[in-house]
């Protein structure tokens, strides 16, 4: 399983699909599952319009939505 990091979230969801890449999307659901969330309705800080021209602060903001998406998950289900 892939900790949610912004580094680990920055490294993994930008990176070029490969077989390690693969196994580390089927052992991280809920990474998966908030990368997608988020990646449906981000802007990139920096106006970009394609994720392979996104810059290092567009990676980034992107990863701590991803974070904060997933911290507010784990809040509203220890709370059910």
């Amino acid at each position: 399983m892939l900790k949610s990091t912004v580094q680990n979230v920055m490294t993994w969801w930008f990176a070029a699909d490969t077989p390690i890449r693969q196994y580390k999307f089927a052992f991280s659901p809920n990474l998966q599952w908030a990368c997608k969330q988020v990646s449906r309705d981000f802007i990139p800080p920096s106006g970009a319009v394609t994720v392979e021209t996104y810059q290092r602060a567009d990676k980034l903001a992107f990863a701590k939505a991803v974070k904060q998406l997933l911290e507010t998950e784990v809040e509203l289900t220890s709370k059910v």
